[in-house]
């Protein structure tokens, strides 16, 4: 009996324990959210101070982009042997998605490394980190959408009312990012070599995502494409933007796995969140 009421008495702790946790993180999320003036002006900053010396300043994510764009573009229209008013705006939507996409799951892994010192200094909630880090990777993503623009101009692309469901997609992309920066952020700040791995991963995810070649080139593979996460992810936000509704199937698979990455950054963020500043 006493065992078994000791052990009740610690399984209702540790129950307390991870609800008082749990609190504390959405009080945290609420807090850094109201300051959301102070991390908008910081992703501004980060952004401008990379390239602070710069003449085109941001503009050379845009030209960076632009010409990668334009030489895969040719290139792999004659490889394909297909039309370029329809090869260029699908590699251009994907490449821009997947700057977006994989460029935030890259640097989520430094988002709080980056931020030792102020996370040290400065009594702030943590998720202003998140929400800064999230803003500038917007930000660069809205640099890089200029390019479509551009593209839909030269091509006489007019996507109509689909075009709206863009807006949802980008919701959902930009959710996983923070999650991946509250999940990844106090991991790769614990242990530096995660990531490289993390690089190397995106690496290879890159060409095995339909961004280079389409997916209906390859109808016999169709499983070997659907679990992959990231096309689901691409498709959402590419085919409204070249005027398609895209398939129930991917928007299914990106809002599954929104909530599954929801609830795991909130449990990995409780239970690490009180030792983030001593691992960054």
């Amino acid at each position: 009996m006493p065992a078994s009421f000791s052990q009740r008495v610690l399984t209702i702790n540790a129950a307390d324990a991870a609800t008082g946790r749990l609190a504390t993180v959405w009080n945290d999320l609420r807090e850094g959210f109201r300051l959301r003036e102070l991390w908008l002006f910081l992703g501004w900053r980060d952004v401008r101070r990379h390239y602070q010396r710069s003449v085109l300043g941001p503009l050379w994510l845009t030209l960076s982009m632009g010409i990668m764009v334009a030489g895969l573009g040719i290139l792999y229209s004659q490889i394909f042997k297909m039309d370029i008013r329809e090869y260029l705006p699908f590699l251009a939507i994907g490449f821009i998605m997947w700057g977006f996409i994989g460029g935030t799951i890259t640097a989520s892994c430094n988002v709080f490394s980056n931020a030792a010192g102020s996370i040290r200094q400065i009594r702030l909630p943590l998720s202003v980190y998140v929400f800064q880090f999230v803003w500038s990777q917007l930000i660069a993503f809205g640099h890089n959408f200029v390019i479509y623009i551009i593209i839909a101009a030269l091509f006489g692309i007019n996507p109509g009312f689909q075009v709206l469901l863009a807006v949802p997609a980008l919701i959902l992309i930009a959710l996983n990012g923070m999650f991946c920066a509250m999940i990844l952020g106090p991991l790769c700040a614990r242990f530096r070599d995660i990531p490289m791995i993390i690089a190397s991963i995106i690496q290879v995810a890159f060409f095995m995502t339909p961004i280079l070649w389409s997916a209906t080139q390859i109808p016999e593979r169709a499983v070997f494409v659907n679990i992959n996460p990231f096309y689901h992810f691409i498709e959402i936000a590419r085919d409204p933007l070249l005027g398609q509704t895209g398939s129930l199937l991917n928007w299914l698979v990106c809002i599954g796995i929104t909530i599954v990455m929801g609830v795991l950054a909130l449990a990995f963020f409780s239970r690490f969140r009180a030792r983030i500043a001593y691992w960054a």
